[in-house]
């Protein structure tokens, strides 16, 4: 993208800081160098950068249980930073899904095409951690190899909001999406 993606203009502000917004009032963490990210959210790094959504993840379950004294939530959303639409019902949508009586441990993004998003997605903590210890090293691991075997509840995603931006024209789409255009979809 020839840039740090988060920091990337969507309708007047940085990814980062949309994906943020859909968070609300909830507890957040950015894994990343931070820029872009508003004044008063807990930034952390990993401890070798580039190793991928699972190596990040690593890092904030670690930073989010690192203090006993702390209180630690049940379950944990998990968003990449170039999330541009997704909103804050979608995220109640998410961890809704894992009080349904399946007994999901994930909740996870599906498509109209059907496609998985495991970037916007909703892990029971206690289930996320024991998943990562059981893959040791998480530097390269994918996402799809992290929630194997773990029961998944999917939730459909009607407008788009886990609509991501991987490209340029994906990037050129959601600023035309953000600025209104009827043909951005």
């Amino acid at each position: 993208m020839g840039s740090h993606k988060p920091v990337l203009d969507v309708g007047g502000r940085p990814l980062v800081a949309r994906v943020l917004d859909a968070a609300g009032d909830r507890p957040a963490l950015v894994v990343g160098p931070g820029q872009g990210v508003p004044a008063g959210v807990r930034v952390v790094m990993e401890p070798v950068p580039g190793g991928g959504p699972v190596a990040g993840l690593a890092a904030a379950v670690e930073a989010l249980t690192a203090d006993p004294g702390a209180p630690i939530p049940y379950a944990v959303t998990v968003l990449a930073a170039d999330l541009p639409f997704v909103t804050s019902e979608h995220l109640e949508r998410l961890l809704a899904a894992l009080d349904e009586p399946d007994g999901a441990d994930l909740a996870v993004t599906v498509d109209a095409d059907g496609r998985t998003n495991w970037l916007c997605a909703t892990w029971r903590l206690p289930v996320l951690r024991r998943r990562l210890e059981e893959l040791g090293d998480a530097y390269g691991r994918s996402m799809r190899e992290l929630a194997h075997g773990i029961r998944t509840q999917s939730v459909d995603d009607p407008g788009e909001v886990a609509l991501d931006v991987d490209t340029p024209s994906d990037l050129a789409r959601a600023r035309a999406r953000a600025d209104g255009s009827p043909t951005a979809r």
